[in-house]
């Protein structure tokens, strides 16, 4: 799809997946839009497996439409994962947190983050809340780094509000599926010219469903100096303790 040439590499043969830290997964079943069993959740983490995956962030919805996803809920869903899917995989429970009208509550409320000091955060595709700029400087406040998730999918944003948030040392969020237009073709063009001109920190599959992320990484290609600027966002991810 799109730029995707037979004279690149396809991305599965790269190497980058070996050892891969995925931050951003919603793999943990029946507790937002991600796997629907404990049986959906297996036969992905088999695959993951072989294409080499060795530790993965699960990261769960905390957001209006997920009522019942606060920390207490969420770590019981875990701990039940654990006993249940015995893996090589090292895993760890953190969460997505939706800028919504409930996230100063969530985040009054011990949120699930990514290592001691990093909390994965999204917003709407299509708008910004009205508070946006406040939420996000009230997460620093309560001694967290907002990590965006996949900004290049937010149709809203400007080249000013992406400028602003790195202004800001927050960090960027790519999603793997992004490089090869599972989401469109703008957010396509964006995740490729961010890509290129250094904007992401990190990486992650943002898998919600087995078969759309192997059809996507599969079908997937990239250059050589595509790899050189993938490498350290994979590197990155293991930095997040």
């Amino acid at each position: 799809m799109f730029s995707i040439f037979s004279s690149k590499k396809k991305f599965l043969s790269t190497g980058l997946l070996d050892g891969m830290t995925d931050v951003h997964c919603h793999l943990l079943p029946g507790v937002d839009d991600g796997m629907p069993s404990i049986e959906k959740a297996k036969e992905a983490i088999k695959w993951l497996e072989q294409v080499g995956v060795k530790e993965i962030w699960l990261t769960p919805h905390n957001m209006e439409e997920c009522p019942k996803n606060n920390r207490k809920y969420l770590q019981e869903q875990f701990e039940l994962f654990l006993k249940e899917c015995p893996s090589g995989i090292s895993f760890h429970l953190a969460g997505e947190y939706m800028l919504d009208m409930s996230f100063y509550d969530r985040l009054n409320e011990n949120p699930c983050t990514l290592g001691n000091s990093f909390l994965l955060v999204e917003t709407s595709y299509m708008s910004a809340p009205a508070d946006f700029w406040n939420m996000l400087y009230k997460v620093t406040l309560s001694g967290y780094t907002p990590i965006i998730a996949h900004p290049e999918r937010y149709m809203y944003m400007e080249e000013q509000d992406y400028r602003q948030l790195k202004q800001k040392g927050y960090l960027f969020q790519l999603n793997i599926m992004s490089l090869c237009g599972v989401y469109g073709r703008l957010p396509y063009e964006k995740a490729m010219r961010f890509l290129k001109e250094g904007t992401y920190d990190l990486i992650g599959s943002d898998l919600h469903r087995l078969g759309i992320y192997r059809q996507a990484l599969e079908r997937l290609k990239v250059s050589t100096k595509e790899i050189a600027l993938l490498k350290p966002l994979f590197e990155n991810n293991k930095s997040l303790k």
